[in-house]
């Protein structure tokens, strides 16, 4: 797109990010068009759901823009009814200290024991609130080869987990988000689940 963008205009002074600087990139693409912020505080598109990754170019020029989009939530309470820490107490608001997401990626300390039997199996983050939301019965899966997961993924059972040392994570898991974790963090949210 920046390409796109220095063919038409000519040279540009230019920045891109996905999700690597501190760039409220919901509220922009919400001004953007490109959707509506949701009841779970994602950004949901008719067509494609909330399963996407946002990309900001920030350039020195003004360029042509579509407007927001109208919020097409109206009464649907599934991801507020879903969420099994009540994550989200009202329309539009979610508390971070309850959501799995923070406790398995975020929290460095211990996951308090009062969120014990709520976890439903999620070691690391949680899609909850996206997997019961109706629009994304319009995403499509990705067709992104580095996105696909480690063989070894799929063969491993409660004992693999359970053994899991830091070596087979540092394979299985090479270039991918569950290293915000550490092997340390994932270890954590084994255990604590272990106790489920």
């Amino acid at each position: 797109v920046l390409q796109s963008i220095t063919d038409q205009v000519g040279d540009v002074s230019a920045r891109v990010f996905v999700d690597s600087a501190p760039v409220h990139e919901r509220a922009w693409a919400a001004k953007a068009g490109l959707g509506w912020v949701g009841k779970n505080s994602l950004l949901l598109n008719k067509s494609m759901g909330s399963f996407f990754f946002l990309a900001e170019i920030i350039v020195d020029i003004e360029l042509d823009y579509d407007g927001p989009m109208k919020d097409y939530c109206g009464t649907c309470t599934a991801c507020m009814d879903a969420c099994p820490t009540d994550a989200i107490p009202d329309p539009y608001v979610v508390d971070g200290s309850k959501c799995i997401s923070y406790l398995t990626i975020e929290l460095k300390n211990e996951i308090p024991s009062s969120f014990a039997g709520q976890m439903e199996s999620w070691a690391f983050g949680c899609d909850i609130c996206q997997d019961v939301c109706p629009w994304n019965r319009f995403s499509q899966p990705h067709q992104e080869p580095d996105f696909v997961p480690h063989e070894r993924l799929g063969e491993m059972n409660s004992t693999d987990w359970e053994e899991l040392t830091e070596e087979l994570f540092r394979e299985i898991f090479k270039g991918s988000a569950v290293k915000r974790a550490k092997y340390t963090g994932l270890k954590r949210n084994l255990k604590f689940l272990k106790r489920e």
